[in-house]
């Protein structure tokens, strides 16, 4: 098949390269446009775009795919298929329909749950301990499509976020392949997705990044988890942001207020339980266990984090 391939971050990465080691084509690639970053504010592309370079493939990065000349020339390329692995850009109807399979999506959550942009880390700090690799064809909706191969996965207890989307991208670049050969040889069948056990995965908000140990350590261990290592879960003590990179977490109750440091390893009391520390990260410097951390930077017992 001809395959226009629209994706911008790491997670987007093993279903291109699947697809370019395939014997199918891929015609051209949409990627999110360079953006400032570091010190220098230097312009830097997307994973996709350096590998679409890497293979000579023909880039393009349209702000949007609402402008009818954006749409005729996405037609020009003349493709059977487009595949969508976190793009980062709404797709109109117009381009939906532009080529005569449509559009296919890589999602990475067990539909209907988890609709939205944030499925993994909704997961996670939700505490579910499975989850699922979809490839849907996109209608209009949010994550609406009917589903055609679904790929189920237990969550390891201390895996994390990006550990997970690893996997999943992984798992899901071999469901794609399959996928379109179902597609190309007449055999897909498409399976509508059920209304019952529908949730949203709205994206992640700077405000839910802080900790709140009024909640049980379970669920604190859970965020760790969900956002290690970026955007990262932190804790504020004496007005500077400490990441907690990962953690251990115990279920009995300790006679302390939630949120204060019960001993000197830096365990801290939640609503239910504690949580423990392991890898944790001050601002602008790098990751250290906790040990480290502690030598260089005093948390009393007793101290309060909230």
């Amino acid at each position: 098949m001809k395959i226009v391939f629209m994706g911008t971050p790491e997670f987007a990465i093993p279903a291109l390269e699947a697809l370019i080691s395939s014997k199918h084509q891929v015609l051209a690639i949409y990627t999110r446009e360079p953006k400032p970053a570091g010190r220098g504010k230097q312009l830097l592309c997307s994973p996709v775009q350096t590998i679409a370079e890497k293979h000579d493939i023909q880039v393009f990065t349209p702000k949007n795919l609402k402008n009818p000349d954006e749409v005729e020339k996405l037609k020009a390329l003349g493709a059977d298929i487009i595949v969508v692995v976190a793009y980062g850009l709404i797709l109109p109807k117009a381009v939906l329909e532009a080529f005569k399979f449509g559009a296919l999506n890589i999602h990475p959550s067990k539909l209907p749950r988890w609709r939205g942009a944030a499925p993994i880390e909704r997961c996670i700090m939700a505490g579910d301990e499975e989850t699922a690799i979809c490839i849907m064809q996109m209608d209009e909706g949010l994550d609406t499509g009917d589903v055609i191969l679904e790929e189920p996965y237990v969550i390891p207890q201390n895996m994390t976020g990006r550990e997970l989307a690893g996997v999943l991208a992984e798992r899901g670049s071999k469901l794609l392949l399959e996928t379109i050969e179902q597609i190309a040889s007449g055999t897909a069948v498409w399976k509508k997705q059920s209304e019952e056990g529908l949730t949203y995965a709205n994206k992640i908000f700077k405000d839910e990044e802080k900790i709140d140990w009024n909640m049980s350590a379970h669920l604190v261990n859970a965020k760790i988890r969900a956002l290690s290592p970026k955007p990262g879960a932190y804790f504020i003590f004496r007005n500077e942001k400490i990441k907690i990179i990962t953690a251990e977490y115990e279920s009995t109750s300790m006679d302390a207020l939630s949120g204060t440091v019960i001993d000197d390893h830096l365990t801290i009391a939640c609503k239910k339980g504690v949580i423990k520390p392991t890898l944790v990260q001050r601002e602008g410097r790098k990751m250290v266990y906790t040990e480290a951390f502690l030598r260089g930077f005093s948390v009393p017992i007793g101290s309060d984090l909230n």
